[in-house]
């Protein structure tokens, strides 16, 4: 089950799109701070990286979620 639900969130980050894709991949797996990812997605600031952050997860969600279902 676990192995399928990780196969699963692959799809789902493949199906995401850019910059969402990566977004996430700089915060959660490179481990970047909002004011780095900010400064290289070309953001004004932080708080704008945030918001952008949060609507790619509720995107990667809604994809996990239809795939999982």
């Amino acid at each position: 089950k676990r192995h399928n639900e990780f196969l699963i969130m692959e799809n789902a980050m493949s199906k995401i799109g850019e910059p969402c894709k990566s977004l996430l991949e700089a915060y959660y797996i490179q481990k970047k701070q909002m004011l780095q990812i900010a400064a290289d997605f070309g953001y004004t600031n932080a708080d704008n990286a945030k918001t952008q952050k949060y609507k790619c997860l509720q995107r990667l969600k809604k994809l996990f979620f239809q795939k999982l279902g």
